[in-house]
């Protein structure tokens, strides 16, 4: 067999190895851990109802993380579900929002929040957010959110 030949096939191979170890490394997804949070949301010491409370992973990578959510319910209450509809937040550090829902163009009954209840900014951005909770393995723990006025 001529020497061009045998390089090709030598080459070829090499490349075909090459690239199903690339596709073997992108089919590895990272295991992450999740922990059920529930908590209490406050402002001012008054139980805040229907506000939104997302915990978003802190990382430095360019990918988003899983984030969870919840609504306060009428007594201030709140328990967090991912995306996915699982209970619970990822564990580790979070910075945490909390904001009033964004009114439906179609519901006319939606009335802004009274200004008694108006959040401070910095607790509405996550880049800004002075809230920061690690969420640790194990059972259901408790995150109250306490709002400054």
């Amino acid at each position: 067999m001529p020497a061009r030949t045998r390089f090709r096939r030598t080459a070829i191979g090499f490349l075909g190895a090459v690239l199903l170890l690339a596709l073997a490394g992108c089919g590895a997804q990272t295991k992450w851990e999740y922990a059920e949070v529930e908590g209490k949301v406050t402002l001012g010491g008054k139980e805040l109802s229907g506000v939104i409370v997302v915990f978003y992973p802190d990382n430095e990578e360019a990918k988003q993380l899983p984030y969870a959510t919840g609504t306060t319910d009428t007594s201030g209450k709140y328990t967090l579900t991912l995306q996915s509809g699982k209970p619970g937040a990822l564990v580790g550090m979070n910075r945490v929002v909390v904001h009033w829902p964004l009114p439906e163009r179609r519901d006319d009954q939606t009335r802004p929040p009274p200004p008694s209840a108006a959040i401070p900014v910095p607790y509405t951005v996550v880049s800004d957010t002075p809230l920061r909770f690690e969420v640790k393995a194990g059972g259901r723990q408790t995150i109250d959110l306490n709002l400054p006025k």
